[in-house]
């Protein structure tokens, strides 16, 4: 059963999401064409309920070194890439976090159905299967929600986005607008400099547009523009992030790939860059101004701005001279992940810190309250939180919690851990 608080939430996320996939994610520029918007269509419940069980015990690996789980298999997956694993457990050392196979953590269909603060265990076992709440009927697949980047290019508007806005025109208003905000991004985050040099650029860049393709007017096809700050070269571009993640290379001016050299990546009218929890570069980002006039005074867009069909070209001004800059090294802006699995914790040092699944106990006295051994830093699973999980596949549901935080020597937190969780799945129908 959920929160009145998630609740809440989630229906007027559904509300927005569902406006945002009936017209293929959004549109694109202001003189785009809009998608007509067909009615959604809920969620069929598949025919077989919870109708299989699993346990899963992992081994916590070395830190940032990742597992995955594939709950339709039931088998743990060494390579978390494509479709075919649902639960990814990513070590941070001390602790681990959960991801699902979705947005910024993986390039399935999978989703969570809030996390383990919205459900107990025990409201869960009265659900028959992951498409319909037993209190409130089907779940539309849009409430499933996907991780997400956190970092420069996320914004606080209805769809996260620190590049576009959506629906300025009002209620049957569908598409996306670019606010032409000039992003700094530089290619070394241990550096304060803005102009980077010839070994670590940094850039100064604008997102144009959404709308691209055969036709110019399917979505998903961001455009963008930048600067080389050191050099003077200006460089733009458009790529076809309709399905997955693209990756580029802002020095070559080129598409490359994760595993290659890049430092920008769009999906759709997600945005990431290469560093923090996006990857293993020194990619950091820094928000150098937006342009008057599209924004009022109290932060609303400004339809009539927004619209006009001179943006791209009055806008070029502000690309060449941001007004903002980091004055240190600290304040590039390095991306983190945001999943439903992952909340924040609950708490106060040193008293024991509540992260949904388990509970960390950072003192002897925290740990020994709790009938732990006298032992700091130890860790304790909360088997009675649970939530509903989509499969990388997105044709099969299951219920999980996480039973058991195993040490190897009870006495010595620094000792291997083994963790165990619990599924109830709802296979392919």
């Amino acid at each position: 059963m959920q929160s009145k608080h998630h609740k809440s939430g989630a229906l007027l996320a559904m509300t927005l999401t569902l406006a945002l996939a009936a017209c293929g994610g959004g549109g694109g520029g202001g003189d785009s064409t809009p998608t007509p918007v067909p009615t959604p269509t809920p969620t069929p419940a598949p025919s077989a309920g919870f109708s299989q069980k699993a346990t899963w015990a992992v081994t916590l690996p070395a830190t940032n070194v990742s597992v995955c789980y594939d709950f339709d298999t039931q088998t743990e997956v060494a390579d978390c890439s494509g479709n075919a694993w649902d639960l990814k457990f990513k070590s941070g050392g001390r602790t681990a976090s959960l991801s699902t196979n979705s947005g910024v953590s993986g390039s399935g269909q999978g989703g969570a159905f809030g996390g383990p603060f919205e459900h107990t265990w025990a409201d869960l076992l009265a659900w028959q299967n992951g498409t319909t709440d037993p209190t409130s009927g089907p779940i539309p697949a849009n409430l499933y929600f996907k991780d997400s980047a956190s970092g420069v290019f996320t914004g606080s508007n209805s769809i996260q986005a620190a590049a576009f806005e959506y629906g300025v025109g009002g209620e049957n208003d569908h598409k996306l607008y670019p606010n032409y905000r000039v992003f700094l991004i530089t290619t070394d985050n241990t550096k304060a400099s803005n102009t980077g040099d010839a070994t670590s650029p940094v850039f100064a860049l604008q997102v144009t547009g959404y709308y691209g393709g055969p036709s110019g007017t399917a979505s998903g096809w961001p455009s963008f523009r930048w600067v080389d700050r050191f050099t003077g070269t200006q460089k733009t571009a458009i790529v076809d992030a309709s399905t997955d993640w693209v990756y580029y290379d802002l020095v070559a001016g080129a598409v490359s790939s994760e595993a290659g050299t890049w430092h920008i990546a769009f999906n759709r009218y997600n945005v990431k860059l290469n560093g923090g929890a996006s990857g293993s570069g020194k990619v950091g980002g820094f928000v150098g101004g937006t342009p008057a006039g599209f924004y009022d005074g109290s932060g609303k867009p400004v339809a009539a701005k927004f619209t006009d069909a001179t943006n791209f070209a009055s806008t070029l001004a502000d690309l060449a001279s941001p007004t903002a800059f980091p004055a240190t090294a600290a304040q590039w802006v390095k991306d983190g992940t945001t999943s439903p699995l992952s909340p924040n914790y609950q708490g106060t040092y040193p008293a024991a810190l509540d992260y949904g699944w388990f509970s960390y106990y950072p003192t002897t006295a925290a740990a020994s309250a709790a009938g732990l051994p006298a032992v700091a830093h130890l860790l304790k699973a909360n088997d009675t939180r649970g939530t509903l999980l989509r499969s990388g596949e997105g044709n099969s549901y299951a219920r999980f919690r996480l039973v058991e935080i195993k040490y190897a020597d009870p006495n010595n937190a620094s000792s291997a851990q083994t963790w165990t969780f619990e599924f109830d799945i709802q296979p392919k129908p």
